[in-house]
């Protein structure tokens, strides 16, 4: 009987330690799994922190890109930008090939980039120091031909004169009242870089360049890009033969003119609803003063009402003989109007 008794008491204490094991077990899972359950939740960057690449990121942006464009790769009238790329208006200029030829070659037109130095040679801006447009009075012996008075006020040259012009009559201008312009080569639907002797023109005549944020690959644009654009000013350089020296019939120039004003969807365009659609001669680009003479044509394109006075045929004449020291034969422009 003893033994029975003590086999009976010890399986007794073993039943006892191993249910209290299990309650230590149990107690300790639950306080894990409370102790999960009480824990914050924490952000995670998933394109950072979490250790992902970076490319991650830049993927999903793309995917994005993709459903928002309806027609990629495809310019259109319903979406003429979908596959434009522009610069921000912030970014600065990138380099681009063929910077190192001369401002134009013979027949060229093109548009193509010219490095700053040459630029700032080659292109007449106008003059932030100018004080005055004329700096000295008219001879006596001159003041009878010229019908004024011997204390009268002339320019010392027609290169000051018309810069000095130009800069003030456009200096008078607000922000808002100024033009964005089209600049078209003599090559169809080619536009022009933003560091384009072109493009210099357009600003120092005044206006804005609504071509400036396109990149040097995407120049070549279409009547859905430049209808969107509205310019208020359209200016398409022509080849020599058809306005320049020695041109005396306008015959190409209407032609050229006419197509121009009747691609698809331009009859919307500001510029051809108000008439300010101007053909410059190519040799208009060749030489400083006939540059400043493109930027009076351009500005009295833009704000005619500011140039009443002003005689764009007299300009061209008295700049060439200025400096030449003879003066020019030819028609270098056309505004469908045969003359301002």
């Amino acid at each position: 009987m003893r033994t029975e008794k003590k086999v009976s008491l010890l399986l007794l204490l073993l039943v006892c330690l191993i249910m209290t094991g299990c309650r230590v077990r149990t107690t300790g899972s639950e306080a894990r799994d409370e102790s999960i359950l009480n824990t914050p939740l924490v952000s995670v960057d998933l394109a950072g922190s979490a250790g992902l690449p970076e490319e991650t990121s830049d993927y999903q942006d793309e995917v994005t890109d993709e459903k928002n464009d309806d027609f990629p790769g495809d310019l259109t009238k319903e979406n003429p930008d979908a596959s434009r790329k522009e610069y921000d208006e912030n970014a600065p200029a990138e380099i681009v090939s063929g910077t190192d030829r001369k401002l134009h070659g013979p027949g060229e037109g093109s548009g193509s980039a010219v490095p700053d130095e040459q630029a700032q040679d080659s292109v007449n801006r106008l003059n932030d120091q100018a004080e005055e447009t004329a700096t000295q009075t008219v001879a006596a012996e001159q003041a009878e031909k010229k019908g004024v008075s011997e204390d009268a006020a002339e320019a010392d040259s027609a290169m000051t004169y018309y810069t000095v012009l130009l800069q003030d009559r456009m200096g008078s201008l607000f922000e808002c009242q100024r033009l964005n312009v089209y600049w078209e080569t003599a090559e169809d639907y080619l536009t022009v870089f933003k560091t384009s002797p072109e493009h210099n023109l357009i600003l120092s005549a005044g206006a804005y360049d609504v071509s400036s944020r396109l990149l040097a690959e995407n120049l070549h644009v279409d009547d859905g890009w430049i209808s969107r654009k509205n310019p208020g000013v359209i200016v398409k350089t022509v080849k020599g033969n058809v306005l320049g020296p020695g041109v005396t019939s306008d015959s190409s120039a209407r032609r050229i003119y006419a197509g121009l004003i009747s691609r698809e969807n331009w009859k919307q365009i500001d510029a051809v609803r108000n008439h300010k659609v101007l053909l410059l001669s190519e040799e208009l680009l060749n030489a400083p003063h006939l540059q400043l003479a493109a930027m009076l044509l351009i500005a009295r394109t833009a704000n005619p009402e500011l140039f009443e006075d002003t005689d764009p045929d007299q300009a061209i004449e008295m700049l060439a003989e200025e400096a030449t020291g003879s003066p020019t034969v030819g028609q270098y422009y056309y505004n469908g109007q045969g003359g301002f």
